[in-house]
């Protein structure tokens, strides 16, 4: 069980590859590193979680611009490589319920603002299920802190109160898990201000859809697929947004994990496959460390 996500996203010539779901992020956390789709456990009564992930993304296709998707808020125009390292504290209140608090640092793109950002905190209650075995089910609300107006015009962060929560469904067998989330987030801006130097209009009503198969294949060792539908933020550009991931979890001992993923973000699922036309790849790495 993990809990974190921070996101923002770089905009192609032709459209914005954003995704909730993250909800890396933290615009919406997820709790399930390196995946995007959150599970329904949670960390247990008075444990405590640590989640540190970097990640870079790079867009092919479209004019060399990139797009990192670890979360939908923001939409970012630039050149640069795309390097963000998401941070999430989760505490266990009870078995039942987490409280957790994230931000994300940006090595890049860089500016005259501070290079930390999106903070954001939240609780994820698992109300029906063991958080093991069968049919689990949770909610996951969360606040994101407004950014500056110079954030927002570099693209990570929205100046005004963003806001949303997920509804997860988890099922666990012996050797296998499914993960099943809806999400929504409202995201308003500083509509005087531009985001990612781009003043086209935002949606600021930003759904998700996302699901996530994962195999034990040892006691030590998991593999996992993960895709998703999600709002594209940008008003001119198509209403929706693709994704396809694969991740490995590697957990040398139970209070420590190790991921790895690979995703691919694009305007329909052909190109999330196939590799053609427009699309942005991100990497993403790091450790979830549970303690008392």
């Amino acid at each position: 069980m993990n809990t974190q996500r921070t996101n923002y996203c770089l905009r192609p010539l032709w459209t914005t590859a954003c995704a909730l779901a993250a909800l890396t992020l933290t615009p919406l956390s997820h709790a399930y590193a390196p995946l995007n789709t959150d599970d329904a456990g949670t960390v247990g009564h008075k444990t405590n979680q640590v989640e540190l992930y970097g990640s870079f993304a790079k867009e092919y296709g479209a004019g060399g611009e990139q797009i990192d998707p670890t979360s939908a808020t923001v939409d970012y125009e630039g050149g640069g490589a795309v390097r963000a390292a998401p941070f999430t504290y989760t505490r266990g209140i009870t078995d039942e319920l987490d409280a957790f608090v994230g931000a994300t640092y940006y090595g890049s793109p860089k500016g005259s603002f501070s290079s930390i950002t999106n903070y954001s905190f939240g609780l994820k209650w698992r109300f029906y299920g063991d958080g093991e075995t069968g049919l689990n089910l949770a909610i996951k609300p969360q606040v994101i802190l407004p950014a500056t107006s110079a954030q927002q015009n570099y693209g990570v962060g929205n100046a005004a109160l963003n806001y949303g929560v997920i509804a997860i469904a988890s099922y666990f067998w012996e050797e296998a898990e499914l993960h099943a989330n809806v999400a929504y987030l409202r995201a308003p801006y500083n509509t005087s201000q531009s985001v990612g130097f781009s003043n086209d209009p935002n949606r600021t009503n930003l759904y998700s859809v996302s699901l996530a198969p994962v195999w034990r294949v040892t006691p030590q060792f998991k593999l996992a697929l993960d895709a998703g539908i999600n709002t594209n933020p940008v008003v001119a550009d198509q209403s929706f947004i693709n994704y396809g991931m694969v991740a490995a979890i590697y957990s040398p001992t139970k209070t420590l994990d190790l991921g790895l993923s690979f995703q691919r973000y694009a305007a329909n699922f052909g190109s999330v496959f196939s590799g053609s036309g427009a699309y942005t790849n991100r990497i993403q790495a790091g450790v979830t460390w549970r303690f008392d």
